[in-house]
């Protein structure tokens, strides 16, 4: 059983892409592939099962390409996040959506606060509101300097 977190370089074969369905409704992209492997003497290792899991990738791997790739060990499958398409001179990776997740929490939090204010002003406004119009209201009329009474 393999557990190192090695670096592999060999040719992709039997290449597979499907879309996995969640229960949720969601789903995800799921390659698989062996990774056929020479020694220094050209002579032919045990193949490497690979396993990429992504909402999407970016770039391609084809029957053929040769890449480099590293990743961890699960269930006798080497479960990569990336790799180096030497052929290509690509860099494929599962897409990141990082930045509209962040945008999209940001917002809703801001929505919030929004929110949450609009309520502290009226609890306070309504707790310090006596019910009438303030005192001295309203003023008394004042009699310009200007104006003289008749008498």
């Amino acid at each position: 059983m393999r557990h190192s977190r090695g670096e592999y370089t060999g040719v992709v074969n039997d290449f597979r892409a499907q879309r996995e369905q969640w229960s949720s409704g969601g789903s995800e992209e799921v390659w698989h592939f062996r990774l056929t492997q020479h020694d220094a003497d050209g002579n032919a290792l045990q193949p490497v099962l690979v396993e990429m899991r992504a909402l999407s990738f970016a770039g391609s791997v084809s029957n053929g390409d040769e890449v480099r790739l590293s990743g961890r060990w699960r269930d006798g499958m080497l479960r990569a996040d990336e790799l180096s398409n030497l052929t290509t001179h690509a860099r494929v990776h599962n897409k990141s959506y990082r930045t509209q997740v962040m945008v999209v929490r940001v917002f809703v939090v801001l929505i919030a606060l929004a929110v949450l204010t609009g309520i502290v002003v009226l609890v306070v406004s309504g707790l310090s509101d006596s019910g009438g119009p303030p005192p001295d209201w309203p003023p008394e009329p004042s009699t310009p300097d200007w104006w003289t009474p008749e008498p």
